[in-house]
């Protein structure tokens, strides 16, 4: 593994491959149906404001007349608002800016199903260096028993201590057996986001992100910025809802004469075209527009709430990575103490005043540490985790 780059625009470069592979096919067919949809929907609304052509052709038959007649007629219809006191460009706008907030969804939504492939990869690593500090710590236990049954048999303690040896052991295999099982649940749910073999994945290693960096682009705000928009052109919509609108028709018609009216100068081709000007008058306008404006003013405290939560979370984040480093120096301390402690054990055992009991249970408690710093370490990264999960290309 090597270290991520920073670059400016928070791309995140993972080894040599998107990490967004990591997803199932089915799982990645589904998130692009979803934004092909968006786009789609996003152009159908954007157009609403057009109004479609309407082509008709009817036939009628008659027995008014002496035996029976038929007319035909053929008709292009068009009644299209040109002028809305801005209410049409103010329906694009707010098209365009929901186009984009469902887009920031589906985008959150592919993110944090990588998040959840990605915490689950670092937590089975977890679960397989707990594993192995807990085999260690059973290979003490019955070190332990085995001191304590030496030191009961020869009257130098009673049988508490051997008993609590015995006790100490069968928790710690509890431990063990209670960790293979969650190793399990774990595999199985990542088999639910992605193909791969999670042994065949090698984990990114993150660096602390830049603050301004993080709220700057962050997913979370750039959607209250559309949302922030959205609810602003949609304001400005219900206000030009109760303004004179200005449209216009025309038809064209194709039809046969009506029976009564042969001999008349009457064209069977024609012609209709005109304009209307039209202005609504409803007791609830008023409470239409304010409850309109309320939902736009609440939208900007929300995106100060969300930025003010974010800004709490990334302080968080930034606090508990610095305790999990102080974690890891107190644990390189007790590692090399520990090791201390060995190579006293092995000269003493050299010597005759000590047994390999002591000596290994000393050195297996060096590497207990060790793979506690290692546990820290996956500690950390699934702290910065939290924060790269809501950054836009923060899986690319």
């Amino acid at each position: 593994m090597r270290k991520l780059s920073l670059l400016f625009s928070l791309t995140i470069l993972i080894n040599s491959s998107d990490l967004g592979d990591i997803l199932s096919k089915n799982r990645i067919d589904l998130i692009e149906a979803q934004k092909e949809k968006v786009k789609t929907e996003a152009k159908r609304l954007e157009n609403s404001w057009i109004n479609p052509i309407r082509v008709e052709y009817s036939k009628n038959y008659s027995t008014q007349f002496s035996g029976t007649t038929s007319t035909g007629e053929f008709i292009i219809s068009v009644n299209q608002p040109i002028f809305k006191m801005g209410g049409i460009l103010e329906a694009i706008d707010y098209a365009k800016a929901l186009g984009n907030v469902n887009e920031l969804d589906i985008e959150l939504q592919r993110q944090k199903l990588i998040t959840n492939a990605l915490e689950i990869l670092f937590n089975l690593k977890k679960a397989n260096l707990n594993r192995e500090k807990l085999k260690l710590l059973i290979q003490n236990d019955e070190l332990d028993i085995l001191i304590q049954k030496s030191n009961y048999g020869a009257g130098v303690s009673d049988r508490t201590l051997y008993d609590k040896a015995l006790l100490k052991r069968n928790q710690d295999r509890t431990a063990l057996l209670d960790l293979e099982m969650n190793i399990e649940e774990l595999k199985a749910n990542f088999r639910l986001l992605s193909d791969k073999n999670p042994e065949d994945i090698e984990l990114p290693i993150f660096s602390m992100i830049d603050r301004d960096r993080y709220i700057n682009s962050n997913l979370e705000l750039q959607k209250g910025k559309y949302k922030i928009a959205q609810q602003m052109h949609n304001y400005k919509m219900v206000k030009t809802k109760y303004l004179p609108e200005f449209s216009i028709n025309g038809r064209y018609v194709d039809e046969d004469k009506n029976p009564l009216f042969m001999g008349a100068d009457i064209k069977s081709r024609y012609y209709t075209y005109g304009f209307r000007v039209s202005i609504p008058i409803s007791i609830n306008s008023l409470r239409d527009i304010e409850s309109s404006k309320i939902d736009y003013l609440n939208s900007k405290i929300e995106q100060e709430e969300t930025k003010k939560s974010l800004l709490n979370e990334y302080l968080l984040v930034k606090k508990r990575v610095d305790i999990l480093k102080q974690k890891i120096e107190l644990s390189r301390e007790d590692e090399i103490s520990y090791l201390n402690i060995y190579r006293s054990s092995k000269e003493l055992e050299l010597a005759g005043d000590g047994t390999s009991y002591e000596t290994k249970i000393a050195k297996n408690s060096a590497d207990i540490r060790a793979l506690d710093q290692k546990i820290y370490a996956i500690d950390i990264e699934l702290e910065l985790l939290k924060l790269y999960a809501k950054v836009a290309n923060g899986y690319r």
